[in-house]
């Protein structure tokens, strides 16, 4: 191994993490390289020594014995070091060998640029033998199909863009998209990155593992992430979890939402989208933020840079415009943004530092005459926020552009924004395309992010503030020996027949969740006699085997008050449709729930709640969890649901016992996840919650041998859009 010099900066890297030795290489081996003006080459060459990085960079190409002016190996077994980082930017056919070579030499990490769509001189997938290559020595390999990556604060760069103009910051960014990554690190001097990856094809490390990485660097306050899948999907869970455990935010913008755009994924970097649900389900229990757009992304990551984080509260802005104060009201009320609700004490202390004509509100307008004391009320107010602990974090507007400053005061004002106050304070125009890149560059260098349109900064800080308030993450799920009940009826479910009716609400009971009093039958003695037992009203329904849309074929005749009607009932189902039928009690009046669960293919049993029975006409807002969770959970989405409010009891009714609702909801979410690889789909609907409790009536449990779609869970919805 080569020994460098005595300053700490050019010692070899530590493998504290698997992926150490890739963004704090100390030694890194380029193959490929050559002096041809215009070839990829020469650019990835002038790219690699783009920055002052004080290690150890070796070229490697057989055909030149220099490029660049630095000396050129023929092949990695003449290097006289181990890399730490072998940058392979050679042709697909060149790639098997040049991956092992490069192992072989000892290089501890690699990077691979070309696509990798082609094979082997064997006829196997290149792609394919590369990630067998990579799992048998154990190497994190980034790429094929992307960017590379950079680490600002060492100068490491194993890219084909050069990155002498980025400064160092805290925003790591991960970007499966190679265009995501560029765009970003090269547009914008506003924002300062840490290190930055495009992870491409994850030949030889996923997206877990960079963001797992990245929480343990003390430079880094933020992770965002643009992602197409996540191809570990237990270790994507788990590395959102350290992150939020470590207090550190991760931003993430999920493409591949809508059913085109997750095949558009599949042939643009051979990623599996999932579905939507499934994933803001992911994001939302270990404690990620959910993002649409790369602007979302951006300002999330800018206001998160400087390792500023806000308290309890809410945010105040503060700006030079009547007009555009009104505008940010307007927009705060209608998205329900966080922004502090001023108390009276402050609401006094700002009184008296603002004219008369000004009115505290927030946001607050500090613009009066132009006078020689025009900054002072804005001065005095920032003082007076920054004591309040309603305020968690402050936000200056002002008309200061590249081109025009009108009050030099407020420009001192907003570069000095972070030695005023301790909160997290940011700058920001209600115009997005204001002409403050310089400007933008100016306050980010003194710790300030700078964040364009009033919608993009709104959304910033309510998306920020929900994440500070939210607290410590619910315990993972832990692994139970499985019961005899759960033998049972994961062994009914591999037998691949179809549940009936009573045999789905019996499962259900299994688990612990009420059902309605039921019997199944086949002919009139034994449905009069259920009759008898359950009590009248009941309800009488085909329980022929395929019917699963009942109603749809007049198989449901309700409130059958006696045993006349209960006699003439059987004989019309038994004559249209068949004589075996379910007999059941009716249901109290109540809210009428659904809930559901698919299986989905990369995160398992997904938990659906909604409206049920005729209100999903009514109401929307199905919420979605992964299975399973505890009662608190469960009631934090019920709670969502826009139908909760009938919950609460409307126009004199009764409240409904929402506790036994989410205590069933609960429950459900343990049968699923113990009987996940046995089913496909369950559609619990209605399930009729009341002042007495929670009842469900009506359930269809598809095994998953049965293999296809039931499409019931919640009539309309498609999970991926």
């Amino acid at each position: 191994m080569i020994v460098f010099a005595a300053n700490p900066a050019e010692a070899p890297c530590s493998a504290t993490h698997r992926l150490s030795p890739m963004f704090e290489a100390r030694c890194i081996a380029v193959a490929g390289v050559s002096d041809r003006l215009g070839s990829f080459g020469h650019r990835l060459a002038q790219a690699i020594t783009s920055t002052s990085f004080s290690g150890k960079i070796d070229f490697i190409n057989p055909n030149y014995g220099t490029v660049l002016g630095r000396p050129c190996h023929k092949r990695f077994s003449d290097l006289d070091a181990s890399p730490d980082l072998a940058v392979l930017g050679m042709g697909g056919r060149h790639l098997e060998l040049g991956l092992l070579d490069a192992i072989e030499a000892g290089a501890k990490s690699a990077v691979i640029f070309d696509a990798c769509f082609g094979e082997t001189a064997d006829g196997m997938s290149l792609l394919a033998r590369l990630r067998g290559i990579a799992a048998e020595h154990n190497i994190p390999v980034c790429g094929g199909a992307g960017m590379g990556l950079v680490n600002v604060g060492s100068g490491c760069v194993a890219s084909f863009y050069g990155a002498e103009h980025l400064k160092p910051g805290g925003i790591t960014l991960i970007a499966h998209s190679g265009s995501v990554f560029t765009t970003l690190a090269m547009n914008d001097p506003r924002y300062r990155f840490d290190v930055l990856v495009s992870p491409g094809q994850e030949i030889g490390a996923t997206v877990d593992e960079y963001i797992d990485y990245a929480a343990t660097r003390d430079s880094t306050k933020v992770i965002a992430v643009f992602m197409e899948t996540a191809r570990n999907p237990g270790g994507f869970r788990a590395s959102l979890r350290r992150a939020r455990e470590r207090g550190i935010p991760v931003v993430v913008c999920k493409v591949g939402r809508s059913e085109e755009a997750a095949r558009m994924a599949r042939s643009h970097t051979g990623a599996l989208a999932g579905s939507k649900a499934a994933y803001e389900a992911v994001l939302e229990e270990t404690g990620a933020i959910c993002v649409q757009s790369v602007d979302e992304l951006m300002n999330l990551a800018s206001l998160c840079s400087t390792g500023r984080l806000p308290g309890k509260g809410g945010a105040a802005l503060v700006t030079d415009s009547g007009g555009l104060r009104e505008l940010a009201m307007d927009l705060a009320a209608e998205t329900q943004a966080g922004l502090a609700r001023f108390t009276d004490r402050t609401i006094q202390s700002l009184r008296q530092v603002l004219p008369s004509q000004l009115e505290p509100s927030n946001p607050l307008d500090c613009a009066a005459d132009l006078t020689e004391n025009f900054s002072k009320p804005f001065e005095d107010a920032i003082d007076i926020l920054s004591g309040a602990e309603e305020v968690s974090m402050i936000g200056l507007e002002a008309d200061l552009r590249d081109d025009y400053v009108y009050e030099e005061r407020l420009l001192r004002l907003a570069l000095d924004l972070p030695q005023r106050t301790g909160k997290p304070c940011f700058f920001y125009s209600s115009f997005g395309r204001a002409n403050n890149f310089k400007l933008g560059e100016r306050l980010i260098e003194g710790g300030i992010p700078c964040i364009n349109g009033i919608g993009g900064a709104l959304n910033a800080v309510t998306k920020l503030q929900a994440w500070s308030e939210r607290g410590s993450l619910p315990a993972g799920s832990k692994t139970t020996v499985l019961s005899d009940k759960d033998l049972g009826w994961r062994q009914r479910l591999s037998t691949g027949k179809p549940l009936g009716e009573h045999e789905a609400l019996s499962m259900l009971s299994a688990f612990g969740i009420p059902v309605v009093g039921s019997e199944v039958h086949n002919d009139l003695d034994g449905v009069m006699a259920a009759g008898e037992r359950l009590g009248y009203p009941v309800a009488l329904k085909t329980a022929t085997e395929g019917v699963d849309h009942k109603s749809d074929v007049g198989g449901v005749l309700l409130n059958v008050r006696n045993r006349d009607e209960l006699a003439q009932a059987y004989e019309r189902l038994a004559a249209s449709i068949g004589p075996r039928v379910i007999i059941q009690a009716m249901a109290p009046r109540g809210v009428e729930l659904a809930f559901g669960c698919v299986q989905d293919p990369d995160f398992g049993p997904l938990v659906m709640i909604s409206a049920g029975g005729i209100l999903v006409e009514h109401f929307g807002g199905q919420q979605f969890a992964l299975a399973p969770f505890g009662q608190d959970r469960a009631l934090e989405l019920i709670d969502r649901l826009p139908v909760s409010p009938l919950l609460d009891g409307t126009r004199g009714a009764a409240p409904a016992d929402k506790l036994s609702a989410a205590r069933a909801l609960s429950r459900f979410s343990a049968m699923c996840a113990s009987l996940a690889e046995g089913l496909r789909e369950v559609d619990v609907n209605p399930v009729i919650v009341s002042a007495k409790g929670v009842l469900a009536v009506d359930a269809l449990v598809v095994p998953a041998a049965i293999g296809g779609s039931m499409a019931r869970i919640a009539p309309g919805l498609n999970i991926n859009n």
